[in-house]
């Protein structure tokens, strides 16, 4: 039996009217507040050339100015979109953040949303995406635990370098894979891999059936599940009532749908510079509010936020999860809010889970 982790996510959407370097800011004090509050840690994504989609081009540099104003909050990316960075950029990067931040850093990796840019300005085949990463992230592991690298692979040729500086963390810091198929599940579990799943993109049934393939997984491939996580990433609000949270989170949480739609449509009719092929095209999964809040986010009051964390876990065997309070267009005040209330009438009920 473990403790849940509950640790902040966010994507920092930044609506036309919005300042970027305000919004920035609030993640900054939003961090500061969780880091006293008592939060396990703060994961920050990774997306490029979407402006309205999010402001975080360069997420280390964001964890860099966090680290130095917290004390305890663990820090991540979720995920470093591997395929389109070389890979020794991509180990300096959370080698450094882990020294300066005395062993906080957490590490994520993924492919990166489907209607996402990164691939086309970056100059990556995204049809290789998947052999690129897991050669990256063996660039990267080896990267933090040799005194000098050397390797040879498909992609990358590396003739002896010094990297420099390791890891606090020994070996390395933890590793993520974040995953929306069953095929990346899979991936994840054979590799013994730490495992986040978006529960606002998935419908529940499919959480369910992937978070018992990848505890399954573990166990097949001869991994210890105990020894494993599973992060739930998950869009929350509390408030002193359901009614209240629900009024609260409305208009920005849904913003954030509004955004994505956009996103994807204009990245579909993208004219011109993709080739014959296009671009891919991702499932359309229509949200309203109602779907939002009976599986794809908790909008509570704190005894109903236990109840439906509570509920979740048992279903999943989650041991974290990545809290979404900042979603699409929300005010900072009420995330701040919000935040305080779940630290104080959430966290500490929610108890012992096990996989």
């Amino acid at each position: 039996m473990r403790a849940v982790k509950l640790s902040l996510f966010t994507e920092v959407q930044c609506p036309p009217a919005a300042s970027p370097a305000r919004r920035l800011e609030e993640v900054l004090e939003q961090a500061e507040a969780a880091d006293r509050l008592g939060y396990a840690g703060l994961w920050l994504s990774e997306i490029h050339f979407q402006p309205e989609f999010s402001l975080l081009s360069a997420p280390y540099v964001v964890l860099g100015a966090v680290a130095g104003r917290t004390r305890r909050l663990r820090l991540g990316v979720a995920v470093n979109i591997l395929p389109i960075h070389h890979p020794l950029d991509v180990a300096e990067q959370a080698a450094t953040l882990d020294v300066l931040s005395q062993g906080r850093v957490e590490f994520a990796m993924g492919r990166g949303h489907v209607h996402s840019r990164a691939y086309e300005g970056f100059g990556v085949d995204r049809r290789r995406s998947r052999a690129l990463q897991e050669e990256s992230l063996q660039v990267i592991v080896a990267a933090w635990t040799r005194d000098v690298l050397e390797f040879d692979g498909e992609f990358y040729r590396i003739p002896g370098v010094v990297v420099n500086p390791k890891p606090l963390q020994q070996p390395h810091p933890p590793l993520y894979q974040a995953a929306t198929s069953r095929d990346s599940v899979e991936d994840a579990a054979r590799r013994g891999y730490n495992l986040f799943l978006p529960v606002h993109l998935l419908p529940r049934a499919d959480v369910r059936g992937l978070a018992a393939a990848y505890w399954d997984g573990l166990r097949e491939h001869g991994h210890d599940p105990a020894a494993r996580e599973l992060g739930l990433l998950l869009p929350v609000h509390v408030a002193e009532t359901a009614d209240a949270a629900r009024e609260a989170a409305r208009a920005g949480f849904m913003d954030y749908y509004r955004v994505i739609r956009d996103v994807q449509a204009d990245y579909e009719a993208w004219p011109g510079k993709l080739g014959d092929e296009g671009p891919p095209r991702a499932a359309r999964m229509p949200m309203t509010f109602e779907r939002l809040c009976a599986e794809a986010a908790i909008l509570e009051a704190p005894d109903g936020a236990v109840d439906a964390l509570r509920a979740l876990l048992e279903e999943t065997g989650a041991t974290q999860v990545l809290c979404w309070m900042n979603m699409g267009s929300i005010a900072h005040e009420q995330v701040l809010r919000s935040m305080e209330r779940f630290a104080l009438d959430v966290i500490p009920r929610l108890g012992m889970v096990g996989a």
